[in-house]
């Protein structure tokens, strides 16, 4: 196959060796020219005219010489990213909270700042909290709005990626909402949307438990149940309804207008109307999932009855995406995966029930490395992997 730097039209080619040679620094602190022509199989010329140009723009710098490759000879110029002069921020808009983040090309979270979420969570409050953060987080970070290459936004719900559009948010009520461009006329940078599930899953190929896999499945499991597939190494980029398998025959209803939903056995929510219908006439008090988790983890037996009932459920639809896809890793991340083993060992129990051999044998199945902070490294992720590593698609 002939490599895709070497085709289709002059300017598109730029950008995909321009994106080569950033991503070869995702993996390395440093490096030359030469070792970026051994690793990449570019030529000198390409690779010397790529790195001129990332360095007159302040992505990377030199730092110095290395070690010479032969006695005697010319000691090559180090490279690296240029962390100091570039930054981007990652938003992630939460039902409560609208988090912000601060960081530079290598991923470093320079400076966090939070807001609760407007009350209305009407579009313009939204988007007025988001402006106030970026500027906080810019200002305790110490840097100039020139400086800054973009925002990453997380939000729930179904997101037009390629147009920053929020088509349906039911955290917000919010239908064909232009959030990229109203965020972007507000901030004046520019702005990446995605949905918060597909945000976590890059976040994780970045920071947690997927770094350096080829395939994997993420679960959020939060007031919903969401997810996202990793596949050859790229976050799949259509929306994905895993929470609305048919998991049960009970009849309990869900959101969707359809019974037996995943969502509607295994989700927070699920948890904690399943909770307070059970434990609230005994004692006269509303219960949230991380309490039942606490009393679950404590020897309660009624609480660690629903725990055990909501995994099963996760662990059979775990099951049939494995049969399906065998991604090799399937992390759970969102709230409800702070219970830790307690919602984990039921998962693992069923799914290993359901699983064909083969496939289980080679499957991790496992909490995401990120807790609650996952959708804000995701959209400080986003930010990366659009404004700094994979520019060209920003063009389609």
């Amino acid at each position: 196959m002939t490599p895709p730097h070497r085709t289709g039209d002059p300017e598109h080619a730029r950008e995909i060796n321009r994106a080569l040679v950033l991503n070869a620094f995702r993996s390395r602190q440093k490096t030359s020219r030469a070792e970026l022509v051994r690793h990449l199989d570019l030529s000198k010329v390409t690779v010397s005219s790529v790195v001129n140009a990332l360095v007159r723009e302040h992505l990377l710098v030199e730092r110095g010489e290395g070690a010479s490759q032969s006695s005697g000879g010319r000691k090559p110029i180090m490279l690296s990213l240029d962390a100091e002069r570039r930054r981007v921020v990652g938003i992630d808009i939460g039902a409560t909270t609208i988090n912000g983040a601060l960081s530079d090309l290598g991923g470093n979270v320079i400076a966090r700042c939070h807001r609760a979420t407007p009350g209305s969570r009407g579009v313009r409050g939204v988007v007025s909290c988001v402006r106030s953060i970026v500027e906080e987080v810019r200002k305790r970070g110490g840097v100039e709005r020139g400086s800054i290459l973009g925002v990453g936004v997380s939000a729930a719900g179904i997101v037009e990626s390629s147009s920053g559009t929020v088509r349906f948010s039911p955290d917000f009520n919010w239908k064909h909402v232009p959030l990229g461009e109203l965020i972007g006329n507000a901030v004046d940078l520019s702005v990446v949307v995605d949905n918060c599930t597909r945000a976590m899953a890059l976040g994780e190929q970045w920071f947690g438990n997927a770094r350096g896999l080829r395939n994997a499945f993420y679960v959020n499991v939060g007031y919903g149940v969401g997810s996202a597939v990793i596949f050859n190494n790229q976050v799949y980029d259509n929306h994905s309804e895993f929470g609305h398998l048919f998991v049960t025959r009970s009849g309990v209803k869900c959101y969707c207008g359809k019974t037996g939903c995943l969502e509607a056995v295994s989700s927070g929510h699920a948890i904690e109307r399943r909770a307070n219908q059970a434990l609230k006439q005994r004692r006269g008090e509303r219960i949230t999932a991380r309490e039942l988790a606490q009393r679950a983890s404590s020897g309660d037996r009624e609480a660690r009855a629903i725990f055990d009932a909501a995994g099963k459920y996760l662990g059979r639809a775990i099951a049939m995406v494995a049969n399906l896809l065998n991604p090799g890793r399937i992390i759970i991340g969102g709230g409800v995966s702070l219970a830790g083993s307690t919602l984990l060992d039921p998962v693992r129990s069923e799914f290993e029930m359901h699983t064909m051999d083969v496939i289980r044998a080679g499957t991790v199945v496992e909490t995401s490395a990120l807790g609650m902070n996952a959708a804000l490294f995701g959209a400080v992720s986003l930010a990366l992997n659009c404004f700094v590593f994979h520019p060209e698609h920003l063009h389609g």
